[in-house]
């Protein structure tokens, strides 16, 4: 048997590694000092020594505790959350510690473990390296502290090929044909070569795990693990090409799934009887069921009974529920799973004898070898063909060859269909990182649907998988909603921290209860039952489920408004909105557009502006008709004229036909038959804006000399804000070609090599009066058609001439106007987050009243030095005047000659303030001020009113900076380029029924418009001081009846099984139920709801409700005392009981208490286990029954955020049902309904008149506490006011700074974690940016030369 030495001397003792040894291997163990052996000093302290290796290796192998750098890593991109990662190694002998205990503890630990995975995880776990890992502990690093346990897993995997998507890191550089040596970098860690090839096999293991259905594999060269997600960011566009070169075999296929697993959105829908399983584990059910046993074993039986029933009923309802849910999304993604797809296998050179292309008349073409195959089998780097009937895509794919016509409403909410045009393929192109999200105009996505396909020739339409399953855009679609961040966590905490307060008087009580047991000589069986019944009523198991039945019937509520959600929880949050941002077109505006004016532009002078009508009179040879007729993106779908709303009003205007030709699949087009437009031949040929030809056009010269061919389309981007087209005057020579682009003014103007010296003055005319401008651009181009098809976007779109702008009206929504108003009155910020350009949302925002007339409107403007930007701000006037331009105008200190004129100065601590400034930024000082100058982003967070031309990745940031200082933000938009801004606010809605819209929190219908934003307001208000009310009430409840038992404790008695009944299951849950019920107040109050749990209000208020209800339960506990008919009942065992009943024995047994013996009392004898029937016991169920119904009026608060309780008319039914059947009980002389509730008929009347003055003693004072004090804003305010004395921070920041900007506090605040550095600056003094950082590296699109 082999010996080991352990050497002690260190504090860093590692048990784990010696357990595992000693179980695993029966080692026997000798422990001596280190001193004792020579060279000691070589070996690590706390390690295991074999000594029977020492002559063979010349030392000792040694097992040491791993570095910290192997001890964790961190893992995601900057889109994903970041986890942070711990490895640990099973050890076989804690897990066998852990079987063990779980058997001792009866399965109490296994249930620990089964809530807590990361227990159970450090309970048979130790700490290792990444080399030696079975488990993964993560550490979520987003602020809700949640951690997850994976296992990790080990798989053996055969890549035919040096498959490059299996690099990270440097994967840019990295093609197919890449020489094997560097296959020796990738994070493979063990391999098994058995051909030195690159054709050959190569065996690798590759460690791996699952978490929330995405995998993650190890990658040794960054020491982390790597989610596999496909080529998105990890390829070159050359890669991607090669890809579509060199199809994928079967047995590479096979291979690669094992890599990336099925290609499947798998929503599982769990069997009824798992469901049942989960939902009995919840701990709220085990408390249930817990409280039931010891209920039944306390001889509660009929209470317990209906517990349980109860309790089964609801977690039936709950797992009906669960499952129809997931059962809907599993029928939205399972079809699509089921469908098959045509995939290339092969390619093979083919020999054309007749082709065109040749003047020979021979060509070489392209056979493509293919093969259908199950979706569910592709993999990245698959080519598949898309079929002229159109395909509904269940992957995402760069397509390669031919255009395809998508309908992408299901993720984008746009219903517009959207045209794909191949992946560019210049050589510039080749070498960029393939990004989905900056190459979308090329890419397929997964969830929609290729309605139409085009291509050259034979030339099949072709694409190459790019994400597959979860990685793909539907499936992260489908993945946020199985997976949703959690939400309202600091209500969650709040109530949590008032359970374990709860949790701590019970302590109390059972320490109270147990003293009084012992007192009165009770069994330890009997004082264990009662001490722990205190436990089950101070801690009522209902809580969870009171405090959510307010969002149930806002649920109820919202539907009926046609505004649904996926995440109720979020209901409460939107009663703690603080600031609104609203997008603009389609939000606040129209959806369509009304094309008001044309400005055309000759010998670089703008003319007179050309109405709408007036149009078709123009010279239709004018580059600006042409430009109008070409550039777009529009289709033929159904005999429709189908595109962007904006394109089909500018070319109706023109009167023009779009010509496509019409074949037998509608597929194809060449050089010699394309897509055209042409004027109308007549008046009675403008009826119509398309024509379907059934012939080619065989010759250009025979055609009219205005119509012009579209012979390729650039689509729009939003990081470029411009669309562009080649076209081609049918009647022109072979290579004569024309370029015609449009988009936003401001990147227009610099593509042109001149302008219009009033350029900017005609801009600001319109844009100042809410219009939205056009502008457009042409040039001549020596081009030929294969070149059109390959030349890069760039080249073309530059030393353009300048045609003039289009004029579009987007008229404001009637409710717009009405809804800014309600949430301006109720003290709700809104701001306006638009993709549209700056001075034309300053307009439509001042209409709507988002700019108040009475604010002045700061602006930045940046000029550069060297190569960092420089920022000035300036003030902004007369936007809203049509008759003058937008002018900034400087302070007096604009200039060094002026200085001394005045000290106006813009603090953005002091002046710009709240109460007298507001900021409009568009989207490139967005980016600057967040790069350059980010110690104004709070101020621009709290003073910020207009954010125009922002990208949707910008538009998700000003979310996060919202957050940042503490707003609750909701974001209202159409759910287009909005979906990441949806999703990143704290309650999003979405104006659309596409499935997009699933992403966002909440969706309403696009006819509700923005007046679906106040309703959602009002009913998260409603639900929030609804679940508030109801936590206060189940609060009052359990400490009502915690103080009852606790007093009939004293005298060694209890409430009756029955009594427990009426009040638990009728009283309680009735009311509960229906106290609820009340619907949200119609108007949006300036006053808010409370937002915690813990503030002063709430806690003064119960704390209050508590004091009284314990001092009018003692009352009547000790008057009944006092009364001369008071008796203490003799028990009797069952047969004395018998014998007394059988013998009619009216001795007096018993005796009193009561002063006055010669009033006449009853004779009180009862078998002994009738112990509950006493005089206080009836007394105190009749008071504290009262007390019940006083505590849900005074908790179900009407005005200003719900409806008044009158109108609550099944609650007010139930109250006055509830107050009849108790009052019945106290006054009914029924001897069967008393010895039922186990009640004494109180004989005198007078006493009963007391205890109803009790009743309603305790009613007005409820009720004057939580109206005359707890709401009374100006009782509060008042003491706020005295408290402001002493300066300090808030806990939400925004506050804070806005105190600072009004000046109500200094910046020096105690509170670390509220201190602000907001700088002070002069108007039109300019502000050095101290970073200095590349700004080009920092702005993509027309950024990079906006400066």
């Amino acid at each position: 048997m082999t010996t080991y030495y352990l050497f002690l001397n260190t504090p860093r003792f590692v048990y784990e590694n010696i357990f595992d040894i000693l179980y695993e291997h029966f080692l026997t163990l000798k422990v001596e000092p280190m001193e004792n052996y020579p060279n000691s000093d070589q070996y690590i302290a706390g390690s295991l020594v074999d000594t029977s290796l020492c002559k063979c290796t010349g030392g000792f192998p040694q097992k040491s505790v791993p570095e910290d750098k192997n001890s964790f890593c961190f893992i995601g991109r900057d889109d994903e959350p970041e986890y942070k990662c711990y490895p640990y190694k099973l050890s076989k002998f804690r897990y066998f510690l852990m079987v063990l205990v779980d058997i001792c503890t009866a399965g109490f630990m296994w249930l620990m473990f089964y809530w807590r995975p990361d227990w159970k995880l450090k309970f048979t776990h130790y700490p290792s390296t990444f080399e030696k890992i079975d488990s993964v502990y993560l550490e979520i690093l987003d602020g809700t502290k949640r951690v997850f346990v994976s296992a990790v897993k080990t798989d053996d995997v055969s890549v035919k090929k040096c498959a490059a998507y299996l690099f990270r890191g440097n994967q840019a550089e990295i093609s197919r044909n890449q020489t094997c040596e560097g296959y020796q970098n990738s994070y493979v860690n063990e391999r098994e070569t058995s051909d030195d090839s690159c054709g050959g096999i190569e065996q690798t293991k590759v460690k791996y795990f699952y978490h929330h259905l995405m995998r993650y594999m190890w990658e040794d060269s960054v020491q982390t693990f790597i989610k596999i997600e496909g080529f998105d960011g990890n390829v070159t566009v050359g890669y991607v090409h090669e890809s579509a070169e060199n199809a994928l075999s079967k047995e590479e296929q096979s291979e690669c799934s094992k890599l990336h697993g099925e290609n499947t959105i798998h929503v599982e829908v769990p069997a009824y009887l798992k469901l049942l399983i989960s939902e009995v584990l919840n701990p709220f059910y085990v408390f249930q069921m817990f409280a039931c046993i010891f209920w039944m074993v306390d001889e509660y039986v009929a209470y317990a009974t209906a517990i349980i029933v109860i309790s089964f009923i609801s977690a039936i309802i709950s797992l009906i529920t669960v499952r129809r849910e997931r059962q809907a999304l599993h029928d939205m993604v399972e079809l699509q799973n089921m469908a098959k797809v045509t995939v290339v296998r092969d390619i093979r050179a083919k020999e054309i004898t007749d082709g065109p292309s040749s003047s020979n008349g021979s060509s070489v073409a392209k056979e493509y070898v293919t093969e259908e195959i199950w979706i569910k089998d592709l993999v990245p780097g698959d080519i598949i063909t898309i079929p002229p009937s159109g395909l509904q895509l269940s992957f995402d794919a760069a397509l390669i060859a031919g255009t395809c016509i998508v309908n992408e409403s299901m993720l984008t909410g746009e219903s517009i269909p959207v045209t794909k045009t191949p992946l560019g393929s210049s050589e510039s192109e080749l070498n960029n990182v393939f990004n989905v999200e900056s190459q979308k105009s090329h890419v397929l996505f997964s969830g929609t649907e290729v309605i139409q396909t085009r291509y050259y020739q034979d030339e099949v339409v072709r694409a190459v998988v790019v994400r597959t399953g979860y990685g793909t855009a539907k499936g992260k679609l489908v993945h946020s909603i199985l997976f949703p961040k959690p939400v309202n966590l600091k209500l969650l905490r709040d109530a949590y921290r008032f359970v374990g307060i709860m949790c701590g008087i019970a302590i109390i009580g059972f320490a109270y209860s147990t003293y009084t047991q012992i007192q009165h000589g009770e069994s330890v069986r009997d004082i264990l039952f009662k001490s722990i019944d205190i436990i089950t009523i101070t801690v009522p198991p209902a809580l969870p489920l009171a405090m959510t039945i307010g969002i149930i019937y806002a649920q109820s509520r919202l539907k009926k408004v046609h505004i649904n959600t996926i995440s109720p929880q979020r209901i409460n949050i939107c009663g703690q909105v603080d600031v609104v941002a609203f997008d603009k077109t389609g939000t606040l505006t129209e959806e369509g557009l009304d094309l008001t004016d044309i400005v055309p532009v000759y010998s670089d002078k703008f003319a007179s502006p050309t109405k709408p009508e007036n149009i078709i009179s123009m010279d239709k040879k004018s580059e600006l008709i042409r430009c109008m007729t070409t550039c777009h993106s529009l289709t033929i779908i159904n005999n429709e004229l189908s595109g962007d709303p904006l394109d089909i009003q500018m070319f109706e205007a023109t009167g023009w036909k779009l010509v496509e030709p019409k074949v037998e699949d509608e597929t194809k087009y060449d050089q010699l038959q394309t897509t055209y437009v042409r004027p109308p031949r007549d008046v009675n040929d403008i009826s119509s804006s398309i024509e379907l030809v059934e012939n080619s056009i065989t010759s250009f010269s025979s055609q009219s000399e205005f119509e012009m061919g579209i012979i390729r389309q650039f689509p729009f981007l939003s990081s470029l804000q411009r669309v562009s087209v080649i076209a081609k005057p049918l009647h022109s020579g072979p290579k004569d070609m024309m370029v015609y682009v449009k988009g936003a003014p401001e990147t227009i103007a610099k593509l042109c090599l001149s302008l219009p010296p009033d350029f900017a003055s005609v801009l600001k005319i319109y844009t100042q009066q809410g219009h939205r401008v056009i502008a457009m651009a042409s040039k001549s181009i020596n081009l030929s058609w294969v070149k059109a098809q390959k030349i890069e976007r760039n080249v073309i779109e530059k030393d353009l001439n300048f045609l003039g702008y289009l004029i579009f009206q987007n008229k404001l929504k009637p409710c717009s106007t009405a809804v800014i108003r309600d949430l301006d009155n109720a003290m709700i910020r809104t701001v306006m987050v638009t993709g549209d350009n700056l001075e034309t949302a300053l307009c439509v925002a001042k209409d709507c009243n988002i700019l108040k007339s009475n604010l002045p409107i700061l602006v930045p403007k940046f000029s550069m030095d060297s190569i960092n930007p420089i920022l000035t701000w300036f003030y902004i006037d007369d936007f809203g005047n049509k008759n003058n331009s937008l002018e900034r105008r400087k302070s007096p200190l604009s200039s060094s000659e002026e200085s001394n004129d005045t000290n106006h100065i813009i603090n953005m601590g002091d002046s710009i303030s709240a109460n007298m400034c507001q900021i409009a930024v568009s989207g490139f000082d967005f980016s600057l001020i967040r790069n350059y100058f980010p110690e104004f982003i709070p101020a621009l967070a709290v003073q910020g009113a207009i954010f125009a031309r922002m990208s949707p990745q910008q538009k998700t940031e000003l979310m996060e900076d919202l957050e940042s200082v503490d707003y609750h933000s909701l974001m209202c938009g159409d759910g287009a380029n909005d979906c990441g801004a949806l999703k990143r606010a704290h309650v999003g809605l979405s104006l659309s029924e596409y499935e997009a819209s699933v992403a966002a929190p909440f969706t309403a219908r696009s006819e509700t418009g923005i007046e679906a934003v106040p309703t959602l307001i009002r009913e998260g208000r409603a639900a929030l001081v609804t679940s508030f009310g109801m936590f206060k009430f189940m609060a009052l409840y359990s400490m009502i009846q915690f103080t009852t038992v606790l007093l009939l404790y004293t005298n060694n008695s209890n409430l009756s099984d029955y009594q427990f009944l009426y009040i638990d299951l009728i009283i309680i849950d009735v009311v509960a139920i229906t106290m609820s019920r009340n619907h949200a107040y119609k108007i949006l109050h300036w006053k808010k709801p409370p937002t915690s749990l813990v503030c002063a209000e709430m806690l003064v208020s119960l704390f209050l409700q508590i004091f009284l209800q314990f001092g009018l339960q003692l009352l009547p506990y000790i008057l009944v005392q006092d009364q001369c008919w008071f008796r203490t009942p003799t028990y009797l065992n069952h047969t004395e009981y018998v014998k007394y009943e059988n013998a009619s024995i009216h001795q007096e047994i018993s005796t009193t208490t009561a002063p006055n013996i010669a009033c006449p009392a009853p004779h009180l004898v009862l078998p002994e286990d009738n112990y509950q029937r006493t005089f206080e016991t009836t007394c105190l169920f009749y008071v504290s029954s009262f007390m019940y119904l006083t505590a849900s009026v005074a908790f179900s608060r009407g005005r200003p955020f719900r409806t008044a309780i009158y109108k609550n008319r099944w609650f007010l039914i139930s109250l006055l049902v509830l107050s009849a059947c108790t009052l019945f009980f106290m006054f009914a002389e029924i001897p069967e309904m008393d010895a039922f509730l186990d009640l004494w008929h109180i004989p005198e009347l007078d006493f009963l008149f007391i205890i109803c003055g009790i009743i309603a003693g305790h009613f007005i004072i409820a009720l004057f506490i939580e109206l005359f004090f707890i709401e009374n804003p100006t009782l509060w305010n008042n003491i706020k006011l005295k408290c402001s004395c002493f300066e300090k921070a808030s806990k939400k920041k925004y506050k804070n700074l806005e105190s600072i900007l009004n000046g109500k506090i200094t910046q020096n605040i105690d509170d670390v974690e509220s201190k602000f550095s907001i700088p002070s600056v002069l108007v039109g003094q300019p502000i050095y940016a101290k970073a200095k950082i590349n700004y080009y590296d920092s702005c993509d699109g027309p950024y990079k030369t906006q400066l």
